[in-house]
């Protein structure tokens, strides 16, 4: 389905054959390069390649192999602030509370005189940019964006919080040097081999922004990417936009990481919600994410209090929630609603090749809460770059990456048949795109992407089944593909092809949805009935 909207004309245009649907919508031009000319990211069949060629590979492996197994392993030294990331979440736990009972913790030692406060002033919801905002740099060739959200007006929305074109992008790579980030100037070829700079960040910011992907995440956890964010957003001049969302991190994660008290309390959320906004050079953010806590300190009423009072000093027009318990999230909508709030979103992991989550899409959509999806590639596998025949995605030519592969040779192997539709519904697409662009009037015909990749497969399917994709983008070549994404939708005879695929390789996954939708109404009734006697014992 494409969905589209012109200045130059107002239409309503059903194609029985390609169930073509054209709403009309609001245009708005802005300084950048065209949407016409930006082009996503073809990536080559690689099915394609000689028997030669995977020879060669092959040998490579081998030879990494033997060379890897040669090295002694190096010593484990003492746990550091970095391992946190590495680590589960069990496996933390268990190092955080190893000699202590969460229930019996002392929090009131840890809250060190917090006390409860309450604010009563709301301000205008319409987040502003500080006055520092300047326009963007002259010397820098100016060219044409289109800026069009395709999803305005389709009552895809959940709640009051709408996500232009319900996509967006994250700051978590920005300033990591691990995948890339150079703190400098870049030449042709190291760009080639994955690199990226502060220039490249700020054209993804402006090409991304002005095309209508106006969602964008960070966190304080993501190193520089909070001050690079602000300085870029300080130096290009948008008509609309930026929507930015912040986190409160985990106060336990962030405790061991700096090696301070958890942070905790009624105050603590909205404190950080200023302090968030004041290092972003934003008077208000679009809105405020509290990351799954575990063991809040103070509690979930302080916590639903502290988002509440967020809301109230103007820190941020939505609250919502990052990994957070279907249980919890009910609990915390019931106590916003008492005074006439509720959670915005809540952020998770989902993908085509990790569907673990499609119950949490459902129950989120019953709360009226918008499922924000991250890791959408499922780090790379859901791409349909990595395959048995291009085990190193085709990066090996240039340079990048491990020359050995991120995943072994039996596993893509079983997924070969998943990586084949794939690349067999990108092609569908593609014509099918084609085919409805073809029956609309010439001057009023939108720039739609009909060069489809895997990629954008993969990312679609995530907006089909109701979540919103959050995507790490660090370079020109990643935002295109991204605004390649725009226009269309994956049709359900197309999602059942994937799914089928996904079934025939073993992946684990709800794959029926009836069944997934009865255990959350089963599950919500239980919490209903719960709440409900926990009134009743109260009188």
């Amino acid at each position: 389905m494409i969905i589209v909207k012109s200045a130059l004309s107002i239409l309503a245009v059903t194609s029985t054959a390609t169930a073509l649907s054209i709403t009309p919508l609001r245009t708005t031009v802005s300084a950048g390069p065209s949407h016409a000319s930006v082009t996503a990211l073809h990536l080559e069949d690689p099915r394609a390649n000689k028997q030669s060629d995977l020879d060669q590979i092959l040998s490579k492996r081998e030879e990494f192999k033997r060379q890897s197994m040669a090295e002694s392993e190096p010593e484990q030294g003492p746990l550091v602030g970095s391992d946190i990331d590495k680590m589960s979440t069990d496996e933390l736990k268990a190092y955080l509370f190893s000699d202590s009972d969460p229930d019996n913790i002392d929090f009131e030692s840890l809250l060190a005189g917090e006390m409860p406060t309450w604010k009563t002033q709301r301000v205008s919801p319409k987040p502003t940019v500080s006055e520092s905002k300047m326009s963007s740099s002259s010397d820098e060739d100016e060219e044409m964006f289109d800026f069009i959200d395709y999803e305005d007006g389709r009552s895809m929305d959940e709640n009051s919080f709408h996500i232009p074109n319900r996509i967006g992008f994250t700051t978590v790579d920005w300033a990591d040097e691990k995948k890339g980030f150079v703190n400098g100037k870049l030449k042709k070829a190291d760009r080639k081999m994955g690199k990226y700079n502060k220039s490249d960040l700020k054209k993804v910011y402006n090409m991304l922004e002005k095309s209508g992907v106006t969602f964008i995440e960070t966190s304080p956890t993501y190193g520089k990417a909070n001050s690079l964010l602000s300085k870029i957003n300080k130096s290009v001049e948008l008509t609309q936009g930026p929507d930015v969302a912040a986190t409160f991190p985990n106060p336990w994660k962030q405790a061991f990481r700096n090696r301070t008290r958890p942070k905790g309390g009624v105050n603590a959320v909205s404190k950080a919600a200023g302090d968030a906004c004041r290092k972003l050079g934003l008077d208000t953010l679009s809105l405020f994410q509290v990351e799954n806590p575990w063991y809040y300190i103070g509690g979930t009423k302080a916590l639903a209090r502290g988002m509440l009072e967020t809301l109230q000093e103007g820190h941020a027009q939505n609250v919502g929630c990052v990994d957070m318990s279907i249980t919890k999230l009910y609990k915390l909508q019931r106590l916003l609603a008492e005074d006439q709030e509720s959670l915005a979103t809540n952020q998770f992991e989902f993908s085509l090749t990790n569907r673990q989550n499609l119950d949490m899409i459902e129950a989120c959509r019953k709360l009226g809460i918008t499922p924000i999806c991250r890791n959408v590639f499922d780090g790379g596998l859901a791409t349909g770059k990595f395959t048995p025949t291009t085990p190193t995605g085709g990066s090996v030519s240039m340079g990048e990456g491990n020359a050995k592969g991120p995943y072994s040779l039996r596993k893509l192997e079983k997924l070969d048949a998943l990586f084949q539709t794939m690349e067999s519904v990108s092609q569908k697409v593609g014509e099918r795109i084609k085919s409805d662009l073809m029956e609309i009037d010439k001057e009023v015909r939108p720039n739609v992407n009909t060069k489809i990749t895997t990629s954008q497969i993969a990312i679609n399917y995530v907006k089909y089944k109701g979540g919103v994709p959050l995507l790490s983008i660090t370079n020109q070549r990643d935002a295109r593909e991204l605004i390649g994404c725009l226009g269309w939708d994956l049709t359900e005879d197309e999602v059942d092809e994937l799914e089928k695929a996904c079934k025939v390789c073993g992946l684990e996954c709800v794959v029926d949805e009836a069944a997934a939708a009865a255990k959350q109404n089963t599950q919500m009734q239980k919490l209903v009935l719960r709440s409900i006697n926990t009134e009743a014992s109260s009188y």
